[in-house]
C-alpha cells in the first residue's frame, strides 16, 4: 500500500471511524469489549490465521497486554491516517478486513511506532488517551440510543397486544 498526499492533520472521517468500529465488533468474538488472539484466529479461520493474528497484535496491541482495546484499535487507525495514508487507502484496507482478508503491514506506521518507543513522551499513548475520551463520549450515547430503541420496541409490542 503506497502513500498518497493525504491531509495528515485531519482525523479519520466519521464514516471510517464507524467502519473501523464495526470491524472491531466483528473481531470482538466474545463481546467483552476487547479483541483477543483466540477470537482473531476464529475470524481468519484458515486464512493464515496465526500469522495474521500475530501481525495484528504486533501492530495494534500497544501496551502488549495480549488484548486489543477499542481505544488501541481506533488509535491505530488514527495513526495510519496521521502517517500519510489516504482515506481511500484506509477504506480499502477496512473493506478487505471486513471480508476476512489478510492483515496488511503499514510500513510507515511500523517506523513511527519504533521511533515512538524511544521517545520520552509517547505520541502513541497520547493518541490512545484521546481515543479513550472520544469513546467515553460516544459509548453512553450509543447505550442510550439502544435503550430508547428497545423501549420503543417494547411499547410497540404492548400496543400490538392491546389491539389484538
Amino acid at each position: 500500500m503506497g502513500c498518497t498526499s493525504a491531509k495528515i492533520n485531519e482525523p479519520l472521517s466519521q464514516r471510517l471511524r464507524q467502519k473501523a468500529s464495526e470491524i472491531f465488533k466483528k473481531l470482538d468474538i466474545k463481546g467483552n469489549g476487547t479483541i483477543d488472539k483466540e477470537g482473531t484466529e476464529q475470524f481468519w479461520k484458515s486464512n493464515f490465521a496465526k500469522l495474521n493474528t500475530e501481525a495484528l497484535f504486533e501492530a495494534v496491541d500497544f501496551d502488549k497486554s495480549g488484548d486489543i482495546t477499542e481505544e488501541e484499535w481506533m488509535a491505530f487507525w488514527e495513526i495510519v491516517k496521521e502517517n500519510g495514508y489516504s482515506e481511500e487507502e484506509i477504506n480499502l484496507e477496512l473493506d478487505e478486513l471486513m471480508d476476512g482478508k489478510a492483515w496488511v503491514q503499514f510500513k510507515r506506521v511500523d517506523r513511527f511506532l519504533k521511533i515512538d518507543e524511544k521517545r520520552r513522551g509517547s505520541r502513541v499513548k497520547s493518541i490512545v488517551q484521546e481515543e479513550k475520551k472520544k469513546l467515553s463520549i460516544i459509548q453512553p450515547a450509543r447505550l442510550q440510543k439502544s435503550k430508547t430503541m428497545q423501549s420503543e420496541g417494547h411499547d410497540m409490542q404492548q400496543e400490538n397486544q392491546q389491539e389484538s
